[in-house]
């Protein structure tokens, strides 16, 4: 472990054993968030103010970790749900004749705990954005508008707070390259200050009601809010459609459905809560096969 580029370098070190179906470059480039970099035979991985460097070996089946801080363990064990047993969902799908060949081919994948203000703005980003561009967009707005970090990889930003993001005039957005949706990001971040208690009262509503509160934020459309759903609030029931989602969708149910909204309620309907999962699966598949 020595003498791989990164692990020995300061900070607190934890091996542990790797569980099932878990593939460390397959998780982070699955489309779900968008704050990591390479760094020599893995991953410095950020979530809110806080960033880690994670190795998988392959080999003896272990996942490597340097914390900052001994307290950020517990924090990145659940952003990568490691107690999670995926083997039963698996199961679950495959009893539910889910098609081998996409269970195979994602079978590293599982869902990542993240924060629901970080999934917001970032799916904000991501409308009509590719990963690498969405990326790029979101270490930019880092920079800009988020506390600067240090750990002993080097200096990192934090992801911005809400009443940062309120402060950027609608001109430095677009010059941080988000294009027209500046004003979404402004509009957000507004109305999330006002309603503090926004976020937290979803958690107590259906994922119907839930949905249409979100729609309420300035550039949330169906979509994005199912994205929201789905990764910022665990919502296992619903099946965010996209462009890629749509040809998986006419593959696998119907050619001949148009309405995304049916689409989507389908396919939720089909595999219940295991919807979400289910989607990431297909998402997966289909971008990389």
């Amino acid at each position: 472990m020595g003498r791989r580029n990164g692990i020995g370098r300061k900070g607190i070190g934890k091996k542990i054993q790797k569980p099932a179906h878990f593939s460390l470059q397959d998780i982070l480039e699955s489309g779900q968030a968008f704050r990591f970099v390479p760094e020599g035979q893995g991953y410095l991985v950020s979530m809110k103010d806080l960033r880690a460097y994670v190795e998988e070996d392959t080999e003896d089946e272990t996942l490597s970790f340097i914390f900052h801080r001994e307290e950020d363990a517990p924090l990145f064990f659940s952003y990568f749900d490691l107690d999670h047993e995926y083997a039963k969902d698996f199961q679950t799908l495959r009893e539910m004749n889910f098609p081998m060949e996409v269970l195979e081919f994602s079978s590293g994948i599982r869902m990542l705990r993240q924060d629901p203000e970080e999934v917001i703005v970032n799916f904000i980003i991501s409308q009509n954005n590719n990963i690498k561009r969405i990326q790029k967009i979101v270490e930019a707005l880092c920079r800009h508008a988020g506390e600067e970090k240090a750990d002993g990889f080097g200096t990192y930003y934090a992801f911005p707070t809400m009443e940062a993001l309120a402060q950027i005039p609608v001109e430095q957005y677009r010059r941080l390259g988000l294009g027209y949706r500046d004003k979404y990001l402004v509009g957000t971040s507004e109305f999330l200050l006002r309603e503090p208690d926004f976020i937290p009262a979803l958690s107590h509503l259906s994922t119907a009601e839930a949905r249409k509160e979100l729609l309420r934020l300035p550039g949330v459309g169906p979509k994005v809010a199912d994205c929201i759903l789905l990764f910022g609030l665990r919502r296992g029931d619903v099946f965010p459609l996209d462009t890629w989602m749509e040809k998986v969708f006419k593959e696998r149910f119907s050619s001949q459905e148009k309405d995304r909204r049916k689409m989507a309620n389908l396919a939720s309907n089909t595999y219940g809560e295991l919807a979400g999962f289910a989607q990431q699966l297909y998402f997966f598949h289909i971008r990389k096969r």
